[in-house]
């Protein structure tokens, strides 16, 4: 029976193999036909054009018919390249008048900026002097445009005033911490005099001394309507005696918005200085008077920012670990400690001879400190393992009402008011050195921390802890009572540090 099966089994195995064998030689050829196929759906054009280039080759009319195309697809090429590669610029003109080329719309804002700035100038000197103001139409406009000649934001600002038709002139502008306060004519002698004021404090021999204004001064050659020309000694005296109130006066169709445009500061400085002023869109009469800031005195006081270095003691840290391979309390020092040191850049800035500010600017480690590496030990005689405290302590009573006095007068400690049965909580880590009665203390426990401090808590109505027990910071120890020497109930808190009393008042002054 069981060779009928294996027979039968051999023989069904191999049909099943032949016809394996014959799928798989059927899939071969139709795939090798596919492949073929393929293959010759794409060489055939590739052969085709081979021969065809051949025959144009040839022939010179069908030479040029493919040079042609190829030129013109170049040319495209090369036009879209370069076109690309132009430097693009804003055009900016007035009225209608192109007066030069910029590189960004930021420099055009920044140079519509200034001519408007100028233009302040003339018409605060005019309003100040009771003089008619012109209707200075001065509204530049920028288009995109191609060129490589682009121009700074002052050189278009002077542009654009060339081109206005106003009166204008050359000079130079005064700005002060980045405002237009004045134009004149003496551009040369206002820095000589400048200088020269200076000159006292500066010694080109020394680096670490750097001499400035206390304000920020700074001269502008440049292009400006006649009309905002001061007069030297005018400039002068407003430098040296003050700028005094800054004031615009508004004119018909002025709003607060209008009022911010035309004079660079902000609403909210605006309203601080002119409280009537709550909204943008607010109308402002013709005529009244704005104040838009004001100058301190001596704009030219001299500054002077000295650097000098300083070298100091970095102080090292205490790495601190606990063992039981030493007593409890010990401490043992494997590394000693050393202090490191850096070197401190400092600016200390003077005015007038007078220091004004001292600020730390650059740090420089010379020697990084060495830490100190101790340990504490934690084993105590009767080979239990104790715990050190952290030297930070908490309140022993939480729940407490009031502290009826503290150590002083022949008191030895703090006496914490609280109810029957309050908990009292160990105020730092440490060993349970004493747990017991004590006719004074009645019910008391003492906790030697390990690092020096001992605290003692008095008068408990029950004791929660055992002598020689470690306890941690906030374990609860016993509970308020009224034992021993005792008139109420409360918990009496001792602190003491190798030995000596100190009034627990140094650390809970706000109990």
């Amino acid at each position: 029976m069981s060779n009928d099966f294996l027979y039968w089994f051999g023989f069904y195995v191999e049909y099943r193999l032949l016809c394996l064998a014959r799928g798989l030689a059927a899939f071969t050829r139709w795939f090798v036909r596919v492949l073929g196929a393929l293959l010759t759906a794409v060489l055939r054009p590739v052969a085709l054009g081979c021969i065809q280039l051949r025959q144009a080759l040839r022939r010179p009319k069908a030479w040029l018919g493919l040079v042609v195309p190829l030129a013109g697809v170049l040319a495209f090429a090369w036009l879209v390249r370069t076109w690309l590669g132009q430097p693009f610029a804003l055009r900016v003109e007035v009225n209608g008048t192109v007066v030069g080329y910029v590189a960004s719309e930021q420099d055009f804002d920044t140079a519509r900026a200034d001519v408007q700035a100028r233009v302040n100038t003339a018409r605060a000197l005019l309003e100040a002097a009771g003089a008619d103001v012109p209707d200075w139409d001065l509204d530049p406009a920028f288009t995109l445009a191609v060129s490589a000649d682009t121009m700074t934001p002052g050189e278009v600002a002077n542009a654009i005033l060339q081109a206005s038709g106003s009166e204008i002139t050359a000079g130079t502008a005064v700005y002060v911490d980045g405002a237009l306060r004045f134009v004149t004519t003496e551009g040369d002698h206002l820095r000589s005099y400048l200088e020269n004021i200076k000159a006292p404090f500066e010694n080109a021999m020394d680096s670490s001394v750097y001499t400035a204004f206390a304000h920020n001064i700074r001269l502008v050659d440049g292009v400006y309507l006649q009309e905002s020309v001061s007069s030297y000694a005018d400039v002068i005296n407003a430098l040296t005696e003050g700028g005094g109130i800054h004031t615009y006066t508004a004119v018909d169709g002025d709003t607060v918005e209008s009022v911010v445009n035309a004079t660079g500061v902000t609403f909210d400085s605006l309203a601080q200085m002119n409280p009537e002023l709550l909204t943008l869109d607010q109308e402002i009469p013709a005529g009244t008077v704005i104040t838009t800031g004001a100058s301190s005195a001596e704009l030219i006081k001299v500054k002077v920012v000295r650097r000098d270095t300083e070298t100091v003691a970095i102080p090292f840290d205490t790495q601190n670990t606990e063992s039981d391979q030493y007593d409890f309390g010990k401490v043992v020092t494997l590394q000693e400690g050393t202090d490191g040191s850096e070197e401190i850049t400092y600016e200390t800035t003077m005015i007038d001879g007078a220091v004004t500010d001292r600020q730390a600017v650059a740090y420089n480690v010379l020697q990084a400190p060495t830490p100190e590496i101790t340990v504490t030990g934690t084993k105590l005689k009767n080979g239990m393992i104790a715990k050190v405290g952290s030297g930070s302590f908490i309140w022993p009573v939480p729940n407490y009402k009031y502290v009826s006095r503290w150590m002083g007068n022949g008191h030895r400690g703090a006496d914490i008011c609280a109810a029957y049965g309050t908990p009292i909580l160990a105020s730092d880590s440490g060993t349970i050195i004493a747990a017991g009665w004590h006719y004074s203390y009645g019910n008391y426990v003492e906790i030697d921390h390990g690092n020096g401090y001992k605290t003692l808590y008095g008068h408990m109505s029950s004791i929660a802890v055992s002598q020689g027990q470690a306890v941690t910071q906030g374990q609860v120890i016993g509970y308020v009572g009224s034992t021993g020497n005792s008139t109420g109930n409360h918990c009496h808190f001792e602190m003491s540090y190798n030995g000596a009393l100190f009034s627990a008042y140094t650390l809970f002054s706000g109990m």
